[in-house]
């Protein structure tokens, strides 16, 4: 474990290195964050406030939007891992890391949980902070603690998707398709621009086993105190059961990939 955690401390030190060396750009990607935010005002304009109040509770379409795109950023958790796996494989050195005595789902997940601590520092806390800036409001204490959780639960859960979508591209070669359907899920399916409430029937379903979906509708319901489209205990419970299931899966995924690896190797050839 201790390996594990130096490993995920590299991989994140590296990565705010290489983000922070340039100094302009570094700027430039902080201000964005708090750009896009503001940006994303101009969709107000589209929302029926009546319906979204009736829907939701809140009629306040600005502050439901920003927090929603917030979470866009846990998207590359979800597939930065298989992108740089990718890059491994396409370079060469898959074998030589499957090689390492260092734990292949440890490795995967590592990528993952780096990419959404970066994520975390300069996408969703900047957009949060302006939700609540434009709100003039703080949420309680209590409302911080339970949205913070929320948060903790749907970032591990993307990660351990992560590591099955980078198992799938090492087993299958190329997964482009199943990231872009994966990332067009995100988008249209967790209410991220349109509230859940407002979806038929089976696109709630499947929004139910979307981690990401939970993770927005609590975060809004503890900032904007929302409705939330199930009850608060089933979504985070929801969150845990999400958890462990794709912890499982990762992990399942990992070992096949290393038999695979012993008896056939992870070329591209």
């Amino acid at each position: 474990m201790n390996g594990f955690l130096a490993l995920t401390f590299m991989s994140s030190w590296r990565r705010i290195k290489e983000i922070t060396r340039y100094k302009v750009n570094f700027a430039l990607e902080t201000a964005m964050s708090f750009v896009w935010g503001l940006g994303l005002l101009v969709f107000a304009a589209v929302a029926d406030p009546g319906k979204l109040q009736y829907a939701i509770g809140s009629a306040n379409y600005p502050i439901f939007l920003l927090i929603g795109v917030a979470f866009q950023t846990y998207q590359g958790a979800s597939t930065w891992g298989a992108w740089e796996i990718h890059d491994e494989l396409t370079k060469g050195q898959i074998e030589y890391t499957f090689a390492s005595p260092v734990s292949r789902y440890f490795y995967i997940l590592s990528h993952s949980l780096s990419q959404a601590i970066v994520g975390t520092i300069f996408g969703l806390l900047p957009m949060f902070a302006l939700a609540v800036l434009l709100l003039g409001a703080l949420p309680s204490p209590m409302a911080m603690a339970m949205m913070s959780i929320s948060v903790i639960l749907t970032f591990l859960a993307l990660c351990q998707v992560g590591v099955v979508i980078a198992s799938a591209l090492l087993a299958l070669k190329n997964v482009n398709a199943l990231m872009q359907a994966f990332n067009f899920l995100l988008q249209i399916a967790t209410g991220m621009f349109v509230p859940v409430q407002f979806m038929p029937e089976p696109i709630k379903a499947l929004a139910f086993a979307l981690p990401m979906t939970h993770g927005i509708d609590l975060s809004r319901h503890f900032i904007l105190g929302t409705s939330t489209v199930w009850p608060v205990e089933v979504e985070l419970a929801g969150l845990v059961i999400l958890l462990l299931v794709f912890g499982a899966l990762a992990k399942f995924s990992t070992a096949y990939l290393e038999r695979k690896a012993k008896m056939e190797g992870l070329s591209l050839a």
